[in-house]
């Protein structure tokens, strides 16, 4: 049995960025900060103007997890890569997109925190807060890359309704499946992605039907894992939130995507 956290939630809107994308409504940036176990956690909370909230994104990213958030929200375009993405292309109307920055206490994640005891009470309370804070409302989990298996660990907690992992790190089904995620999961991968080679086994295809992006026109960085890469569908980007919006109307989604 993990330890619970102690859990005492204040949720702060420390700074709002408002944006007008071309045809839909005005989206809120705002990071907001909750407290778990005394220490002050960040998150960047993405939304347009609809009410009330029916789905909530909750995002981890890839590499060691960290987004460097401060007071201000990140003015859009400010950085390169798939938390950009995320940004620009998830929000709907009644979506709210919650980008998780990495736990105070440790900034910088290695794979292995991510699945450990300490790492998965924090996800615990997390959720906890989430739950609270957006009553009523759809959670689903979202990793990218690394972030894959904080998605997984999220998959467990109660008012989680789905997974969506995105590049993730994941290509045997026995591990995958260690974690015991009971709800539906998404996996979006490109065909081309020398980062995390699509390298499912047979057992990963049959169950979780993967959605592999086809390989287009595009020339690449030389970087596997670098911004204009298969790894962050650099060209493509907009054919992923395709499929992740459509899975979550409908849940169903193809096998292949271009």
């Amino acid at each position: 049995m993990l330890k619970l956290l102690s859990l005492r939630v204040t949720w702060v809107a420390m700074l709002a960025l408002v944006f007008a994308p071309i045809s839909r409504a005005a989206v809120n940036e705002t990071v907001e900060a909750i407290t778990i176990d005394g220490s002050r956690e960040r998150t960047l909370v993405v939304h347009d103007d609809a009410s009330p909230v029916s789905d909530v994104l909750i995002v981890f990213t890839g590499g060691d997890g960290h987004l460097g958030l401060t007071d201000e929200p990140p003015r859009p375009g400010a950085e390169a890569g798939y938390v950009a993405t995320l940004r620009r292309d998830l929000v709907r109307p009644g979506t709210v997109l919650v980008l998780v920055e990495s736990p105070t206490r440790q900034p910088r994640m290695s794979v292995e925190y991510r699945e450990s005891a300490e790492y998965r009470a924090w996800i615990e309370a997390l959720i906890a807060a989430l739950r609270a804070r957006y009553a009523g409302a759809r959670l689903v989990a979202i990793g990218y890359s690394n972030g894959a298996v904080s998605a997984l660990v999220a998959g467990r907690q109660p008012g989680v309704g789905g997974v969506v992992l995105i590049s993730g790190i994941f290509r045997l089904y026995a591990d995958l499946s260690s974690f015991r995620v009971s709800v539906p999961i998404l996996v979006i991968h490109h065909e081309a992605d020398r980062c995390v080679p699509p390298e499912f086994d047979e057992g990963f295809r049959r169950v979780l039907k993967p959605t592999m992006v086809r390989s287009i026109a595009q020339p690449y960085e030389a970087a596997p894992c670098g911004p204009v890469s298969a790894h962050q569908f650099f060209g493509q980007e907009a054919v992923v939130a395709e499929v992740v919006r459509g899975w979550l109307a409908t849940g169903r989604a193809p096998l292949r995507a271009r």
